[in-house]
């Protein structure tokens, strides 16, 4: 088991820390990261080139990060269901910190960007 906080801050100021007790698995060039939170569980896929983060339950989501890459985020809930793309800005890697920033595009339009650290702490 893992120890880990989850900061995230969007271009509308509305920052979220979340702390939290995960499962810990390394598997080739991934740290996975599985929990369970009041939304439902997630999975954080973490590799020097690429993340992946993954929400199932109340939200579902899929999210994928490469650095200086556009790539696809689909969100669903009861009431919301879109496909997105992303642009990833910023990708520092180090063995117990991610720092993301990326911009969220809806139909070529900007409507969103977000910095995202996931840190392991002991």
């Amino acid at each position: 088991m893992a120890k880990i906080i989850i900061n995230s801050l969007d271009s509308f100021g509305e920052s979220v820390s979340q702390r939290m007790i995960a499962k810990k698995e390394v598997k080739d060039e991934f740290t996975i990261f599985t929990y369970d939170n009041k939304y439902g569980k997630g999975e954080i896929r973490i590799s020097p080139s690429l993340t992946e983060i993954f929400k199932f339950g109340e939200i579902e989501s899929k999210l994928i990060v490469k650095p200086d890459s556009k790539t696809n985020f689909v969100y669903n809930t009861s009431y919301f269901k879109k496909n997105f793309n992303i642009f990833c800005k910023k990708y520092f890697y180090s063995e117990n910190k991610l720092t993301i920033t990326y911009v969220i595009y809806d139909n070529n339009v900007e409507i969103n960007q977000l910095e995202i650290e996931i840190i392991e702490v002991q």
